[in-house]
């Protein structure tokens, strides 16, 4: 019965949220290596590189808030389908511009739209589906990432060599704003073509739904925030070490496909994993082997290196996927938008301070000591999920226990008054 439930629930979603949310994140996952490439191409150093990539978690971090404020006041298929438009347009200007303030401009905007994206799809699924099918059901938003983030870095990897970078970035969001075609055709075939729905009831204060959650979204922003500082930099460190082995940006794109096509073959099982024995089920050996593949690549920094430390970076998101979608799906009170706006802004940090560490590294000690570092934070982020969070799903810490009860009381006051 579970498992039909699930599959249910899946057909119910894919239309009108995860074919939407692969299409909107394609043309994103297009970006991965062919920015970077644009920025060295350009006479960008590697603290340069990292300072513009790092300008996405900057946007991320300032959106966040109106991001869940928008999905409470306007719902959140509105704040999907504005974010969307947003970072579409963003992605086709880059090519226009090689001066670094504008390119810094251009990036921030496409964070400030994915900040938009990742909550209004995390709120519609969040509403939709039970806990008891919640990592499942979180775990198809993480694999449908990564579907983007195989096909895109290939494309665009392809693409710059073929037509090179400006007709690249326009195709990227070209392929971005495709996300709405069936988010808006699954919507007037359910709705009878009338408008997007919008919340029934009166949605209360961002900042007074939040100020009860002060301490909980600290506890879990913490770990967060430093698997996204590993995650982010990773992204930024396997194009870089592509690019300083001299291979062609298609080769580059291949690289870094290389890694999510593993992803692609264990995401279902972290969902699997997280409902059935617990969240940390999935975490702890998802993260181990990001970590490791971490230290790998930092230690053999050869072609070959960067292979193997791509497919074993690749196995451990792919058991990683929706992990912290859920996690923050656990944890969030009843009016879910502002709490989970706002621990994507704690996390959105990591997406900052990952390609900045990166690039100080780099320029400072080498690409292979970036590495090496990053899987150090990797391990720290586990330490803290594992010692401090315990699995979310079944709260058992009492500084967690507390705090959620703490929630689920605030809420319910709030909606009775």
């Amino acid at each position: 019965m579970e498992v039909a439930t699930g599959r249910a629930v899946a057909r119910r979603l894919a239309g009108s949220v995860y074919a939407p949310f692969v299409l909107s994140m394609l043309g994103r996952g297009m970006l991965v290596p062919v920015l970077p490439l644009y920025l060295r191409d350009a006479g960008f150093s590697f603290t340069m590189v990292t300072v513009v990539v790092a300008a996405a978690g900057i946007g991320a971090v300032v959106g966040g808030l109106p991001a869940g404020a928008t999905a409470q006041r306007f719902g959140p298929e509105w704040l999907f389908a504005g974010a969307t438009v947003l970072t579409g347009i963003a992605s086709m200007l880059f090519g226009i511009s090689t001066a670094v303030l504008a390119l810094f401009a251009f990036h921030l905007t496409v964070g400030l739209g994915a900040v938009g994206t990742r909550v209004g799809v995390q709120v519609l699924v969040n509403d939709a589906v039970g806990v008891e099918l919640r990592g499942r059901a979180m775990s198809m938003l993480g694999g449908g990432m990564r579907v983007a983030m195989f096909v895109g870095p290939i494309l665009g990897g392809v693409l710059v060599d073929v037509v090179g970078f400006t007709a690249t970035f326009v195709v990227c969001g070209v392929v971005t704003l495709f996300g709405l075609i069936p988010f808006v055709m699954s919507r007037r075939s359910t709705d009878g073509g009338r408008r997007f729905a919008r919340p029934t009831v009166a949605a209360s204060g961002v900042v007074r739904a939040l100020r009860a959650h002060t301490g909980l979204l600290l506890l879990a922003g913490i770990g967060s925030a430093l698997v996204v500082t590993a995650r982010a930099g990773r992204n930024v460190i396997v194009p870089l070490i592509g690019d300083e082995l001299a291979m062609s940006a298609a080769a580059v794109g291949f690289l870094v496909a290389i890694g999510t096509g593993a992803d692609l073959l264990l995401f279902p099982v972290s969902g699997w994993l997280m409902d059935r024995f617990g969240r940390l089920a999935a975490i702890v050996p998802a993260f181990s082997l990001l970590g490791l593949g971490l230290l790998l690549l930092g230690l053999n920094p050869t072609v070959a290196g960067a292979i193997v430390s791509g497919v074993v970076m690749g196995v451990g998101n792919g058991m990683s996927a929706g992990t912290m979608l859920t996690l923050g799906g656990d944890l969030a009170p009843p009016e879910s938008g502002p709490f989970l706006s706002a621990l994507g802004m704690t996390q959105d940090l990591g997406v900052v301070l990952g390609p900045l560490l990166v690039g100080w590294l780099a320029d400072a000690a080498g690409l292979e000591v970036s590495a090496i570092v990053l899987a150090v934070v990797m391990f720290a982020a586990i330490a803290w999920i594992l010692i401090v969070l315990g699995d979310t799903a079944r709260p058992t810490r009492p500084w967690i226990v507390s705090r959620t009860q703490f929630v689920a009381n605030a809420s319910s006051s709030s909606m009775v008054s």
